[in-house]
């Protein structure tokens, strides 16, 4: 996945904290990419609202895609498997990250088998940890190969989204 894409997904979610967005524009510097805005960015003072702003004019100058927010996770869902599978997080953080966003998504098929190992390594206390931790790293891989372009405009179920309580207009009565 391109790195744009990654760091446009984790502006978008806000996974990109305010701290580390001009060592962000720094590294990126160091790695080829230039943009007026990318080396203001680099030195710029902390403040977020400016920072983010910032970031988001440096992206477009370098050909960012604009994601929306169900293109951003699965951007997200492909990253956190890339650190999986590199050893960059731990199989159970990874298939927690991962549960967390098939939340956002509607639960996709294709998250559905990292929700189920978080959801053993939080409640089944006879799960072989290994074992999970080996097949979450197997999965996480196989994960890789699915998210493509396409799957990025895939739009979620509305009829498997997450309806939380502030949403909800009326509580439903019992009669």
């Amino acid at each position: 996945m391109d790195p744009l894409y990654r760091a446009r997904a984790r502006a978008h979610v806000g996974d990109l904290p305010p701290e580390l967005i001009t060592q962000w524009a720094a590294l990126a510097l160091t790695r080829g990419y230039d943009s007026p805005t990318l080396r203001e960015l680099a030195g710029a003072p902390d403040d977020p609202p400016t920072l983010r702003d910032l970031l988001t004019t440096a992206l477009d100058e370098l050909g960012a895609p604009r994601l929306n927010d169900h293109q951003a996770l699965w951007v997200m869902a492909h990253t956190h498997a890339r650190a999986v599978v590199d050893g960059l997080i731990s199989p159970e953080e990874g298939a927690e990250l991962l549960w967390h966003i098939a939340r956002d998504l509607g639960y996709p098929d294709q998250l559905a088998f990292f929700v189920n190992e978080a959801t053993d390594w939080e409640y089944a206390w006879e799960l072989d940890h290994d074992e999970s931790r080996r097949d979450i790293v197997e999965e996480a891989g196989t994960l890789l190969a699915t998210i493509t372009a396409e799957t990025l405009d895939q739009e979620p179920d509305p009829a498997r989204l997450p309806v939380y309580w502030h949403e909800v207009d009326e509580l439903p009565t019992t009669e």
